[in-house]
Protein backbone atom coordinates (compact mmCIF):
# COMPACT_ATOMS: atom_id res chain seq x y z
CA UNK A 1 0.00 0.00 0.00
CA UNK A 2 3.11 2.52 0.63
CA UNK A 3 2.94 3.86 -3.33
CA UNK A 4 -0.91 4.56 -2.85
CA UNK A 5 -1.00 5.87 0.35
CA UNK A 6 2.31 8.40 -0.46
CA UNK A 7 -0.27 9.01 -3.72
CA UNK A 8 -2.90 9.85 -1.71
CA UNK A 9 -1.02 12.13 0.49
CA UNK A 10 0.12 14.25 -2.53
CA UNK A 11 -3.68 14.61 -3.63
CA UNK A 12 -4.36 15.71 0.16
CA UNK A 13 -1.47 18.14 0.35
CA UNK A 14 -2.89 20.17 -2.89
CA UNK A 15 -6.20 20.14 -1.23
CA UNK A 16 -4.95 21.52 2.14
CA UNK A 17 -3.59 24.46 -0.16
CA UNK A 18 -6.75 25.09 -0.13
CA UNK A 19 -7.49 24.79 3.19
CA UNK A 20 -9.79 21.88 3.15
CA UNK A 21 -11.10 20.55 6.59
CA UNK A 22 -13.07 17.11 7.65
CA UNK A 23 -16.81 17.09 8.70
CA UNK A 24 -19.01 14.34 9.07
CA UNK A 25 -21.32 12.55 6.10
CA UNK A 26 -24.32 13.76 5.35
CA UNK A 27 -25.85 11.62 3.13
CA UNK A 28 -25.72 7.55 2.03
CA UNK A 29 -23.97 7.83 -0.65
CA UNK A 30 -20.50 9.04 -0.09
CA UNK A 31 -20.64 11.88 -2.12
CA UNK A 32 -24.66 12.95 -1.19
CA UNK A 33 -23.77 15.51 0.97
CA UNK A 34 -22.17 18.06 -2.10
CA UNK A 35 -23.79 20.81 -3.02
CA UNK A 36 -24.26 21.92 -6.78
CA UNK A 37 -22.36 21.42 -9.76
CA UNK A 38 -20.62 18.12 -9.06
CA UNK A 39 -18.44 15.86 -10.66
CA UNK A 40 -18.85 11.90 -10.76
CA UNK A 41 -16.55 9.04 -11.87
CA UNK A 42 -18.73 6.58 -14.25
CA UNK A 43 -17.95 3.20 -15.26
CA UNK A 44 -15.59 2.01 -12.71
CA UNK A 45 -14.32 -1.91 -12.54
CA UNK A 46 -16.45 -3.58 -10.23
CA UNK A 47 -14.03 -3.87 -7.43
CA UNK A 48 -13.22 -0.33 -7.19
CA UNK A 49 -13.85 1.22 -4.14
CA UNK A 50 -13.34 4.74 -2.10
CA UNK A 51 -10.11 4.54 -0.95
CA UNK A 52 -10.60 8.30 1.30
CA UNK A 53 -12.51 11.32 0.96
CA UNK A 54 -12.99 14.56 2.36
CA UNK A 55 -16.12 14.08 4.86
CA UNK A 56 -19.11 16.69 4.23
CA UNK A 57 -16.70 20.13 3.17
CA UNK A 58 -19.15 21.42 0.85
CA UNK A 59 -16.90 24.12 -0.57
CA UNK A 60 -13.69 22.13 -1.30
CA UNK A 61 -14.67 18.27 -2.00
CA UNK A 62 -12.47 15.24 -3.38
CA UNK A 63 -12.75 11.26 -3.61
CA UNK A 64 -9.91 9.14 -4.51
CA UNK A 65 -10.83 5.88 -5.70
CA UNK A 66 -8.81 2.94 -6.21
CA UNK A 67 -9.28 -0.76 -7.86
CA UNK A 68 -7.40 -3.44 -8.98
CA UNK A 69 -4.28 -5.43 -7.65
CA UNK A 70 -1.09 -4.24 -7.95
CA UNK A 71 2.48 -4.74 -6.96
CA UNK A 72 2.53 -2.27 -3.78
CA UNK A 73 -1.06 -1.71 -3.25
CA UNK A 74 -3.82 -0.78 -5.78
CA UNK A 75 -3.19 -1.01 -9.30
CA UNK A 76 -4.88 2.37 -10.36
CA UNK A 77 -6.39 5.14 -8.54
CA UNK A 78 -8.78 7.81 -10.04
CA UNK A 79 -8.88 11.22 -7.62
CA UNK A 80 -11.51 13.82 -8.43
CA UNK A 81 -11.51 17.19 -6.45
CA UNK A 82 -13.44 20.57 -6.93
CA UNK A 83 -11.54 23.94 -5.62
CA UNK A 84 -11.90 27.28 -5.19
CA UNK A 85 -8.71 28.97 -7.28
CA UNK A 86 -7.80 32.62 -8.31
CA UNK A 87 -8.64 33.91 -11.64
CA UNK A 88 -4.96 34.29 -12.45
CA UNK A 89 -4.70 30.32 -11.73
CA UNK A 90 -7.41 29.71 -14.03
CA UNK A 91 -5.87 31.76 -16.67
CA UNK A 92 -2.46 30.32 -16.12
CA UNK A 93 -4.27 26.88 -16.66
CA UNK A 94 -5.87 28.32 -20.35
CA UNK A 95 -2.92 29.48 -21.19
CA UNK A 96 -0.68 26.22 -20.77
CA UNK A 97 1.74 28.29 -18.58
CA UNK A 98 3.62 25.08 -16.84
CA UNK A 99 4.91 28.07 -13.68
CA UNK A 100 1.10 27.51 -12.28
CA UNK A 101 1.75 23.46 -11.84
CA UNK A 102 3.93 23.27 -8.89
CA UNK A 103 1.75 24.75 -6.94
CA UNK A 104 -0.96 22.29 -7.97
CA UNK A 105 0.98 18.68 -8.34
CA UNK A 106 3.48 17.00 -7.48
CA UNK A 107 6.39 16.79 -4.58
CA UNK A 108 9.20 19.29 -4.27
CA UNK A 109 11.78 16.31 -4.12
CA UNK A 110 9.19 16.10 -7.97
CA UNK A 111 10.09 19.41 -9.22
CA UNK A 112 13.52 18.44 -8.67
CA UNK A 113 14.09 15.69 -10.54
CA UNK A 114 14.95 15.02 -14.05
CA UNK A 115 11.05 13.93 -14.16
CA UNK A 116 9.54 17.13 -13.94
CA UNK A 117 11.22 18.35 -17.18
CA UNK A 118 9.74 15.09 -19.55
CA UNK A 119 6.05 16.61 -18.10
CA UNK A 120 4.11 17.59 -20.38
CA UNK A 121 1.18 20.32 -20.17
CA UNK A 122 -1.50 20.68 -23.01
CA UNK A 123 -5.21 20.97 -23.96
CA UNK A 124 -7.11 18.18 -23.62
CA UNK A 125 -7.10 15.87 -25.83
CA UNK A 126 -10.82 15.13 -28.24
CA UNK A 127 -11.60 11.76 -26.83
CA UNK A 128 -11.52 14.00 -22.88
CA UNK A 129 -12.31 17.42 -23.64
CA UNK A 130 -15.57 16.64 -26.01
CA UNK A 131 -16.81 15.26 -22.76
CA UNK A 132 -16.69 18.57 -21.54
CA UNK A 133 -17.91 22.26 -22.40
CA UNK A 134 -15.52 24.06 -19.94
CA UNK A 135 -11.52 24.71 -20.86
CA UNK A 136 -10.28 21.69 -20.02
CA UNK A 137 -6.17 21.06 -20.33
CA UNK A 138 -4.34 17.74 -19.08
CA UNK A 139 -0.74 17.21 -17.74
CA UNK A 140 1.15 13.88 -18.14
CA UNK A 141 4.08 12.53 -15.71
CA UNK A 142 5.85 10.20 -14.01
CA UNK A 143 7.97 9.65 -11.27
CA UNK A 144 10.64 7.21 -11.87
CA UNK A 145 11.30 6.30 -8.60
CA UNK A 146 7.88 5.26 -7.40
CA UNK A 147 7.75 3.72 -10.46
CA UNK A 148 4.17 5.65 -10.98
CA UNK A 149 2.77 7.51 -14.10
CA UNK A 150 0.07 10.31 -13.85
CA UNK A 151 -2.32 11.39 -16.03
CA UNK A 152 -4.12 14.87 -14.71
CA UNK A 153 -7.34 16.87 -16.04
CA UNK A 154 -8.03 20.49 -14.87
CA UNK A 155 -11.66 21.96 -15.46
CA UNK A 156 -12.09 25.70 -15.64
CA UNK A 157 -15.59 26.35 -14.84
CA UNK A 158 -15.96 29.16 -12.70
CA UNK A 159 -15.78 29.77 -9.84
CA UNK A 160 -14.74 26.57 -9.33
CA UNK A 161 -12.06 24.57 -10.65
CA UNK A 162 -12.15 21.07 -10.82
CA UNK A 163 -9.32 18.27 -10.99
CA UNK A 164 -9.60 14.43 -11.91
CA UNK A 165 -6.02 12.13 -11.88
CA UNK A 166 -5.75 9.09 -12.86
CA UNK A 167 -2.35 7.13 -11.72
CA UNK A 168 -1.27 3.70 -12.41
CA UNK A 169 2.00 1.46 -11.79
CA UNK A 170 4.42 2.32 -14.89
CA UNK A 171 4.99 -1.49 -15.25
CA UNK A 172 1.17 -2.14 -15.28
CA UNK A 173 0.56 -4.60 -18.50
CA UNK A 174 -3.24 -3.95 -18.26
CA UNK A 175 -3.32 -0.71 -18.22
CA UNK A 176 -1.61 2.15 -20.56
CA UNK A 177 -2.90 5.96 -21.24
CA UNK A 178 -5.25 5.48 -23.50
CA UNK A 179 -6.45 3.21 -20.27
CA UNK A 180 -6.49 6.24 -18.26
CA UNK A 181 -7.94 9.09 -21.25
CA UNK A 182 -11.11 6.67 -20.62
CA UNK A 183 -11.57 6.89 -17.25
CA UNK A 184 -11.28 11.01 -17.22
CA UNK A 185 -13.44 10.86 -20.77
CA UNK A 186 -16.10 8.94 -18.14
CA UNK A 187 -16.72 11.43 -15.90
CA UNK A 188 -19.59 13.89 -16.03
CA UNK A 189 -20.99 16.57 -14.44
CA UNK A 190 -24.00 16.70 -12.33
CA UNK A 191 -26.24 19.13 -10.44
CA UNK A 192 -26.97 18.20 -6.98
CA UNK A 193 -28.85 19.78 -4.66
CA UNK A 194 -28.46 21.96 -1.84
CA UNK A 195 -26.34 25.22 -3.57
CA UNK A 196 -28.03 27.99 -4.90
CA UNK A 197 -28.21 27.68 -8.75
CA UNK A 198 -25.55 25.52 -10.60
CA UNK A 199 -22.33 27.79 -11.67
CA UNK A 200 -23.31 29.57 -15.31
CA UNK A 201 -21.24 28.10 -18.20
CA UNK A 202 -18.98 31.02 -18.63
CA UNK A 203 -17.11 29.76 -21.14
CA UNK A 204 -20.13 29.22 -23.69
CA UNK A 205 -19.75 33.15 -24.34
CA UNK A 206 -16.96 34.76 -26.39
CA UNK A 207 -17.02 38.14 -28.85
CA UNK A 208 -16.93 37.61 -32.55
CA UNK A 209 -16.92 40.90 -34.44
CA UNK A 210 -18.08 43.15 -32.29
CA UNK A 211 -20.99 40.76 -30.95
CA UNK A 212 -21.43 38.30 -28.44
CA UNK A 213 -22.59 34.99 -28.42
CA UNK A 214 -23.32 31.99 -26.39
CA UNK A 215 -22.13 29.17 -28.30
CA UNK A 216 -23.15 29.91 -32.12
CA UNK A 217 -26.15 31.98 -30.59
CA UNK A 218 -26.17 35.58 -30.45
CA UNK A 219 -26.54 37.55 -27.82
CA UNK A 220 -28.80 41.31 -28.14
CA UNK A 221 -26.36 42.81 -25.99
CA UNK A 222 -24.20 46.19 -26.32
CA UNK A 223 -20.36 46.20 -26.54
CA UNK A 224 -18.51 48.56 -25.16
CA UNK A 225 -14.68 49.22 -26.13
CA UNK A 226 -12.38 49.46 -22.72
CA UNK A 227 -10.36 53.03 -23.87
CA UNK A 228 -6.69 52.19 -25.67
CA UNK A 229 -5.17 54.40 -22.77
CA UNK A 230 -6.29 52.09 -20.12
CA UNK A 231 -3.90 48.63 -19.27
CA UNK A 232 -4.57 45.56 -18.95
CA UNK A 233 -6.03 42.62 -20.55
CA UNK A 234 -10.23 43.67 -20.47
CA UNK A 235 -10.74 44.94 -24.00
CA UNK A 236 -14.30 45.18 -24.03
CA UNK A 237 -17.26 44.93 -21.57
CA UNK A 238 -21.25 44.01 -21.73
CA UNK A 239 -23.88 43.82 -19.66
CA UNK A 240 -27.02 41.39 -20.60
CA UNK A 241 -29.39 39.15 -19.01
CA UNK A 242 -32.33 36.74 -19.31
CA UNK A 243 -35.98 37.39 -21.39
CA UNK A 244 -37.80 35.48 -23.60
CA UNK A 245 -35.78 36.10 -26.57
CA UNK A 246 -32.49 35.56 -24.80
CA UNK A 247 -30.45 32.38 -24.92
CA UNK A 248 -29.18 33.92 -21.56
CA UNK A 249 -30.42 32.27 -18.28
CA UNK A 250 -31.16 34.30 -14.97
CA UNK A 251 -27.84 33.28 -13.46
CA UNK A 252 -25.98 34.69 -16.46
CA UNK A 253 -27.32 38.18 -15.88
CA UNK A 254 -24.22 40.76 -15.44
CA UNK A 255 -21.16 41.84 -16.65
CA UNK A 256 -18.99 39.88 -18.96
CA UNK A 257 -15.45 41.04 -19.61
CA UNK A 258 -13.42 40.18 -23.06
CA UNK A 259 -9.94 40.21 -24.42
CA UNK A 260 -8.97 41.83 -27.19
CA UNK A 261 -9.56 38.27 -29.24
CA UNK A 262 -12.65 37.99 -27.72
CA UNK A 263 -12.03 35.46 -25.29
CA UNK A 264 -14.13 35.48 -21.94
CA UNK A 265 -11.68 36.96 -19.26
CA UNK A 266 -14.60 37.59 -16.06
CA UNK A 267 -18.32 37.98 -15.09
CA UNK A 268 -19.40 39.89 -12.59
CA UNK A 269 -23.22 38.55 -11.75
CA UNK A 270 -25.96 40.81 -10.83
CA UNK A 271 -29.41 40.57 -9.98
CA UNK A 272 -30.84 42.87 -12.92
CA UNK A 273 -29.33 44.36 -16.35
CA UNK A 274 -30.24 47.58 -14.96
CA UNK A 275 -27.70 47.23 -11.95
CA UNK A 276 -25.24 48.38 -14.11
CA UNK A 277 -25.35 51.79 -16.11
CA UNK A 278 -21.38 52.71 -16.90
CA UNK A 279 -18.23 51.40 -15.99
CA UNK A 280 -15.37 53.29 -15.29
CA UNK A 281 -12.11 51.90 -15.23
CA UNK A 282 -8.28 52.89 -13.21
CA UNK A 283 -5.70 53.46 -15.66
CA UNK A 284 -3.68 50.73 -15.05
CA UNK A 285 -7.07 48.58 -15.45
CA UNK A 286 -7.03 46.66 -11.92
CA UNK A 287 -9.83 48.28 -10.72
CA UNK A 288 -13.58 49.70 -11.83
CA UNK A 289 -16.04 51.64 -10.91
CA UNK A 290 -19.78 50.16 -11.80
CA UNK A 291 -22.44 52.97 -11.40
CA UNK A 292 -25.63 51.46 -10.48
CA UNK A 293 -29.06 53.85 -10.53
CA UNK A 294 -31.74 54.86 -12.79
CA UNK A 295 -30.63 55.80 -16.41
CA UNK A 296 -32.64 59.50 -16.04
CA UNK A 297 -31.43 60.30 -12.30
CA UNK A 298 -28.66 62.40 -11.64
CA UNK A 299 -27.93 60.10 -8.79
CA UNK A 300 -26.64 57.25 -8.60
CA UNK A 301 -23.92 54.58 -6.51
CA UNK A 302 -20.68 53.95 -7.46
CA UNK A 303 -19.61 50.69 -6.57
CA UNK A 304 -15.80 49.39 -6.61
CA UNK A 305 -14.17 46.26 -7.68
CA UNK A 306 -11.13 44.90 -8.15
CA UNK A 307 -10.89 43.61 -11.61
CA UNK A 308 -8.74 40.21 -11.04
CA UNK A 309 -11.07 38.86 -8.05
CA UNK A 310 -14.06 40.92 -8.90
CA UNK A 311 -13.86 41.87 -5.00
CA UNK A 312 -16.29 44.77 -3.76
CA UNK A 313 -14.12 47.41 -1.72
CA UNK A 314 -16.62 50.30 -1.33
CA UNK A 315 -20.22 51.07 -2.41
CA UNK A 316 -20.56 55.52 -2.54
CA UNK A 317 -23.61 57.72 -2.90
CA UNK A 318 -22.89 59.92 -5.88
CA UNK A 319 -23.83 62.29 -8.75
CA UNK A 320 -23.52 61.07 -12.25
CA UNK A 321 -20.38 61.81 -13.78
CA UNK A 322 -18.28 62.82 -11.10
CA UNK A 323 -16.09 60.07 -10.95
CA UNK A 324 -12.42 60.38 -11.70
CA UNK A 325 -9.62 58.66 -11.76
CA UNK A 326 -6.64 60.38 -10.58
CA UNK A 327 -4.02 58.34 -10.60
CA UNK A 328 -3.77 53.97 -11.08
CA UNK A 329 -5.07 54.22 -7.25
CA UNK A 330 -6.97 56.59 -6.14
CA UNK A 331 -10.24 57.85 -7.27
CA UNK A 332 -12.55 61.45 -6.62
CA UNK A 333 -16.38 61.53 -6.60
CA UNK A 334 -18.72 63.89 -5.52
CA UNK A 335 -20.60 62.05 -2.64
CA UNK A 336 -24.44 62.60 -1.57
CA UNK A 337 -24.76 62.68 2.05
CA UNK A 338 -27.60 63.44 3.01
CA UNK A 339 -30.92 65.18 1.36
CA UNK A 340 -31.75 68.96 2.53
CA UNK A 341 -35.38 69.78 3.49
CA UNK A 342 -36.43 72.77 0.98
CA UNK A 343 -39.27 74.81 0.73
CA UNK A 344 -40.66 74.32 -2.71
CA UNK A 345 -40.71 70.55 -2.08
CA UNK A 346 -39.73 69.98 -5.36
CA UNK A 347 -36.70 67.57 -6.31
CA UNK A 348 -33.22 69.53 -7.47
CA UNK A 349 -29.20 69.33 -7.35
CA UNK A 350 -29.34 71.93 -4.29
CA UNK A 351 -31.62 69.68 -2.27
CA UNK A 352 -28.68 67.13 -2.19
CA UNK A 353 -25.62 67.46 0.90
CA UNK A 354 -22.79 66.98 -1.50
CA UNK A 355 -19.14 66.50 -0.25
CA UNK A 356 -15.97 66.24 -2.49
CA UNK A 357 -14.18 62.78 -1.59
CA UNK A 358 -11.24 60.57 -2.54
CA UNK A 359 -11.11 56.50 -2.10
CA UNK A 360 -7.48 55.06 -2.20
CA UNK A 361 -7.41 51.93 -3.26
CA UNK A 362 -4.08 51.05 -1.35
CA UNK A 363 -4.45 52.29 1.81
CA UNK A 364 -8.22 51.03 1.67
CA UNK A 365 -9.69 55.27 2.91
CA UNK A 366 -12.29 57.05 2.16
CA UNK A 367 -11.16 60.61 2.60
CA UNK A 368 -13.29 63.74 2.58
CA UNK A 369 -11.96 66.91 0.56
CA UNK A 370 -14.07 69.18 1.22
CA UNK A 371 -17.11 68.52 3.23
CA UNK A 372 -20.85 69.64 2.45
CA UNK A 373 -22.21 71.89 5.44
CA UNK A 374 -25.73 73.41 6.16
CA UNK A 375 -24.92 76.05 3.75
CA UNK A 376 -21.99 74.77 1.22
CA UNK A 377 -22.33 72.30 -1.18
CA UNK A 378 -18.62 70.74 -3.20
CA UNK A 379 -18.75 69.17 -6.89
CA UNK A 380 -15.44 67.01 -7.94
CA UNK A 381 -15.09 68.87 -11.63
CA UNK A 382 -12.14 67.73 -12.66
CA UNK A 383 -8.01 68.33 -12.64
CA UNK A 384 -6.01 71.19 -13.12
CA UNK A 385 -4.16 71.43 -16.69
CA UNK A 386 -1.01 70.91 -14.98
CA UNK A 387 -2.26 67.80 -13.20
CA UNK A 388 -1.45 68.29 -9.83
CA UNK A 389 -4.74 69.53 -8.33
CA UNK A 390 -8.37 68.88 -8.05
CA UNK A 391 -10.95 71.36 -9.00
CA UNK A 392 -13.64 71.97 -7.03
CA UNK A 393 -17.05 73.31 -7.35
CA UNK A 394 -18.10 75.38 -4.12
CA UNK A 395 -22.08 76.24 -4.17
CA UNK A 396 -22.81 78.45 -1.07
CA UNK A 397 -26.05 80.52 0.22
CA UNK A 398 -26.23 82.65 3.24
CA UNK A 399 -29.10 80.79 4.95
CA UNK A 400 -30.00 77.16 4.66
CA UNK A 401 -33.50 77.94 3.76
CA UNK A 402 -32.27 79.75 0.47
CA UNK A 403 -31.44 76.18 -1.17
CA UNK A 404 -34.95 76.52 -2.52
CA UNK A 405 -34.05 80.00 -4.71
CA UNK A 406 -31.53 79.61 -7.33
CA UNK A 407 -30.56 82.48 -7.32
CA UNK A 408 -29.27 82.94 -3.64
CA UNK A 409 -26.88 79.91 -5.10
CA UNK A 410 -23.47 81.11 -5.18
CA UNK A 411 -20.35 79.17 -6.62
CA UNK A 412 -16.52 79.83 -7.20
CA UNK A 413 -13.94 77.25 -8.51
CA UNK A 414 -11.57 76.18 -5.95
CA UNK A 415 -8.28 74.19 -5.89
CA UNK A 416 -7.17 71.33 -4.06
CA UNK A 417 -3.68 69.97 -4.23
CA UNK A 418 -3.57 66.41 -4.91
CA UNK A 419 -2.75 64.59 -1.34
CA UNK A 420 0.12 62.49 -1.72
CA UNK A 421 -0.34 58.98 -1.99
CA UNK A 422 -0.83 56.42 0.35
Amino acid sequence: MKKVVLYISLFCIFAAAFCFVNAANAGDAPDAWVKGLWIQANGLPEDASIEDYSDGDDEKPWFVHSWGEGGDGPAVTLAVGRFSASAGVEKKLRNLDKSVLRELIGSEDFWESPDAKKLTFTKAPGIIGASFSYPCQVVRYAESDMGLSHLVLFIETDPFLFMAEVTWETTNKHFKKADAEKVLASLSFVEQEGMEGAAPDVFAFSLKDGRVYKGEERVEAEVHDVSPEIEGSVRFWSVYGADESSPVAENETGVWFFAEDGEFLSFLPLESTGECQDIVFSPDGSYFLLMSGSGVRADMTYILYELETLEQKIEIPGTRGSALWIDVGRVVMTRIDDVRETESGTFSMAALRLSAVMYDTVAEELVVLKEASATKNYWCEGLSEDGGSIIILEDSVKSEKDWSNEEKIKTRKIKIEIPAAG
